[in-house]
């Protein structure tokens, strides 16, 4: 694409952060004052278990606390804006490149319904930008998503877990697998415990959780 047909494009439809609404250029992501934002809004997830004593895994990777320009970045990744998506994704992979070696990236599953309102599962493009960083395969139809009364984040903490049945294996050999599972966010915990449980079921020998967000709570409330 030529000077002219970027400027063209940029007129007619302007690259915008996802964070902010501001326009930016076309080769960037995210704006300069959302990147320091959300800097300083970067977290590990030491931080989350610390704030959750009964977490599952001894290791995870998340990167930002679910605040400010995080959480209006997470909402525009439901929406179908991919901005903050591949920004956050360039980050993931350069901590779970840490990890070693995996044998693909799948992620938490939306019901059928969901995806046709929303246009597009936002886990399973955030698990394909993250793949094609690490330059492993990605794998779905692992997990379903069954339809619920209630969406899980209108529940409080206790029932979580509970509600989290609602996915299901669907009996894959995993055999040996390591495995990589992503979600937007990590708050209790109960969705990515039991994906990552179904995942165990059907063979994998490990399964790693990645998230771009975590809530983290103050443990000193509770």
């Amino acid at each position: 694409m030529n000077r002219a047909e970027m400027l063209l494009l940029d007129i007619l439809y302007p690259n915008r952060c996802d964070c902010c609404d501001d326009r930016i250029p076309y080769d960037r992501l995210i704006c300069d004052a959302c990147t320091e934002m959300l800097l300083d809004q970067r977290i590990t997830y030491a931080d989350w278990a610390a704030s959750n004593p009964e977490n599952p895994w001894e290791t995870g990777t998340v990167l930002f606390s679910y605040a400010d320009a995080a959480r209006t970045g997470v909402l525009a990744m439901k929406d179908g804006r991919r901005g903050f998506c591949r920004f956050a994704a360039k980050l993931l992979a350069e901590s779970l490149a840490e990890n070693g070696s995996y044998s693909f990236v799948t992620w938490v599953p939306i019901t059928a319904k969901r995806r046709r309102l929303q246009g597009y599962a936002h886990a399973e493009y955030l698990a394909k930008c993250i793949a094609e960083e690490l330059q492993i395969p990605m794998r779905g139809g692992l997990i379903e998503e069954h339809a619920g009364s209630v969406r899980q984040h209108d529940l409080p903490a206790e029932e979580r877990r509970k509600y989290a049945e609602r996915f299901t294996g669907t009996g894959a050999d995993l055999s040996g697998a390591q495995i990589l599972l992503t979600d937007d966010i990590l708050t209790t915990g109960a969705t990515l415990r039991r994906c990552a449980s179904l995942l165990l079921e059907m063979g994998a020998a490990r399964v790693d959780i990645a998230a771009v967000c975590a809530g983290i709570r103050d443990v000193s409330q509770t």
